[in-house]
């Protein structure tokens, strides 16, 4: 069993909660420097856009700076080395495609009751909504959200054959079929040389399973910090998984101090 080199971690659910990402739990923050101070890179793979991430990333290792090596892996299709000014784009949807399904969508008021995300204009590839309490109290009514998926996605996906509609843990995501978290992490782990036997990756919803997936088969860690009965017994079948006795961002920070107790 390889050592592990390099940490992926997704952040709404695993990180932060409630999408409150201009703060970071004190006790993850300790738990992310005594990681990277035994040279693990520590790296954050969301759908959430570059500059949010590299700023939550900067707010996790403050007041330290970033090493070589370390990444955003954003919006399910795309890679940068922090640092660095090169995007590697692996899919997505177009401007013109957003506004098609975006138009098609109003039309039919298939997310009536729901808004879209903070900053939605500014993403690169794909769009998304989340529930009005998410916006307002930091909080997301999952029914709401589950229930507009199960209305939404069956005629969008049917509508257009380039499109895919899933779920995370607060909000709805619309991106280009076949676009997920493990390409970007594939091109993460040629480009560096790391081997996915050496990556840990830290995920907790729907849209993160294909990466632990890739991982996890691949003889790497995957940590499951959700609630998904489903997902769980997934992540259980690989040869090496971490599933804390808590979840979210407590997970996450028990995720950390064991692989600690174990260098």
């Amino acid at each position: 069993m390889k050592l592990l080199v390099a940490i992926v971690a997704d952040i709404d659910g695993t990180l932060i909660e409630g999408g409150n990402i201009a703060s970071a739990d004190k006790n993850l923050k300790k738990a992310v420097k005594r990681v990277r101070e035994k040279r693990i890179l520590f790296s954050l793979g969301s759908g959430r856009t570059f500059l949010e991430q590299e700023a939550f990333h900067n707010l996790l290792i403050a007041p330290d700076h970033y090493t070589p090596g370390e990444a955003i892996l954003y919006e399910g299709s795309c890679l940068r080395f922090l640092g660095g000014t090169t995007v590697y784009r692996l899919g997505g949807l177009t401007r013109e495609q957003i506004t098609e399904v975006e138009l098609f969508a109003a039309e039919k008021k298939l997310f009536s009751g729901l808004v879209h995300r903070a900053g939605n204009e500014t993403y690169e590839t794909g769009s998304g909504y989340v529930t009005p309490t998410f916006i307002h109290e930091g909080r997301t009514d999952r029914e709401l959200l589950k229930e507009t998926y199960r209305r939404a996605r069956p005629i969008l996906e049917d509508q257009f054959s380039f499109l895919s509609v899933s779920i995370s843990a607060d909000g709805l995501d619309l991106t280009a079929k076949g676009v997920t978290k493990a390409n970007p992490l594939r091109r993460y782990a040629e480009l560096t040389g790391i081997s996915l036997d050496e990556i840990a990756v830290f995920g907790d919803s729907s849209n993160d399973m294909l990466i632990l997936e890739l991982v996890g088969k691949a003889g790497g860690l995957p940590v499951y910090v959700g609630n998904n009965p489903e997902q769980e017994a997934l992540v259980r079948s690989y040869p090496r998984y971490f599933i804390p006795e808590q979840r979210g961002v407590k997970g996450s920070i028990e995720a950390l101090q064991n692989m600690l107790s174990s260098i």
